[in-house]
């Protein structure tokens, strides 16, 4: 476990994740949680993957701060 470093700013964590716009809710993978990745790259290979499996939606892809805590 790495110890906790004083006078820094901790940075801000962003993940991609893919919303249904009609519903509103989002896409979900085969645990029934919400799709997410890191990166935009992987983020764009998620999407392609949703549109497959979501034909006659419409999907948004999302970039939302990820909170994590300590």
């Amino acid at each position: 476990m790495k110890p906790f470093v004083y006078n820094v700013i901790p940075k801000e964590r962003f993940v991609y994740r893919i919303k249904i716009e009609e519903t509103g809710e989002y896409c979900k993978n085969g645990n029934n949680e919400p799709c997410e990745c890191g990166t935009l790259g992987w983020a764009n290979i998620l999407m392609d993957n949703c549109k497959m499996k979501y034909p006659n939606k419409t999907l948004v892809l999302i970039k939302e701060k990820y909170n994590v805590k300590r």
